[in-house]
């Protein structure tokens, strides 16, 4: 029994970020309106911190979420506790559209690959500023690093620093089951079924437009938020969007310039297919 807790124990430790608060929560106090250079200002000021799980307390140090929990409460900008939680609360922000301040969310645990288990702030520039377990203390890394590219899942804001205004939480997750087999798959419909069908939707859309034939990927996730899912996709440099609830990639000159993408991404583009408009 001892060594399951311990066990238990540690692994939360590496994931990097609590699940659930273990003891009270301390509610920073408010110091700053919110704003660049406050933000800036908290940032500095909790850069080299030691990482310590389950803290958020500016002398002791932080974990990932509690050095978001800290720095925004300190603006007066309430936010959830957990990173997973502040996953869920915020409002979607796609890559194309990040701004300083946006939080940046990472699944470190293969096993859960829809739940945050680590959080960032975006510092501009591809940087953002976290918590790091492995480092031992708060440091500055980039989205583009190989690591955090491969476990990035999606951005939320909760402050538009930009404008000086609140957003409101409007994000709505699907949540999985551990007797889901097809958790790390894209879900799609057989265009061939049904008028209703979504591929059908975005090629009909597809086909209004003028022009030469252009080719596009088209796929449909059915149990991921599908702007993490376009995240991801434009983080491997794709063009895609978002039509008639289908996620279009493209367009491509040629059918083997769409083939070709598809081949190279299979990770992501393997339950897709390829229409020309």
């Amino acid at each position: 029994m001892i060594k399951y807790i311990i066990y238990i124990i540690i692994a939360l430790f590496f994931s990097g970020c609590i699940s659930k608060p273990p003891y009270k929560t301390y509610k920073p106090k408010v110091r700053y309106k919110p704003s660049l250079k406050a933000l800036d200002k908290l940032n500095k000021r909790a850069l080299g911190k030691r990482y310590i799980w389950g803290e958020e307390r500016a002398y002791r140090g932080f974990d990932c979420s509690g050095l978001t929990y800290y720095n925004f409460g300190t603006m007066g900008i309430e936010i959830p506790r957990i990173a997973d939680e502040q996953y869920k609360s915020g409002t979607p922000v796609a890559f194309k559209n990040l701004q300083k301040g946006d939080l940046l969310f990472f699944a470190t645990n293969s096993r859960t690959p829809w739940r945050a288990t680590h959080v960032g702030i975006y510092l501009g520039d591809g940087k953002f500023e976290h918590a790091s377990s492995s480092k031992k203390r708060v440091i500055v890394s980039s989205i583009y690093d190989s690591y955090y590219k491969r476990h990035f899942i999606g951005a939320r804001r909760y402050y538009n620093f930009n404008n000086y205004q609140q957003c409101l939480p409007s994000i709505k997750r699907v949540e999985y089951t551990s007797n889901d087999n097809n958790i790390k798959n894209y879900k799609i419909n057989n265009a061939n079924t049904t008028s209703n069908n979504i591929f059908i939707q975005a090629q009909n859309n597809l086909n209004t437009q003028s022009g030469a034939s252009k080719y596009y990927i088209i796929l449909s996730s059915t149990n991921e938020d599908k702007n993490a899912l376009l995240t991801k996709l434009e983080l491997s440099g794709l063009r895609a969007n978002i039509n008639n609830n289908a996620i279009v990639v493209g367009p491509f000159n040629t059918q083997s310039d769409a083939i070709e993408t598809k081949g190279r991404n299979l990770e992501l583009l393997a339950n897709s297919i390829i229409k020309a408009n």
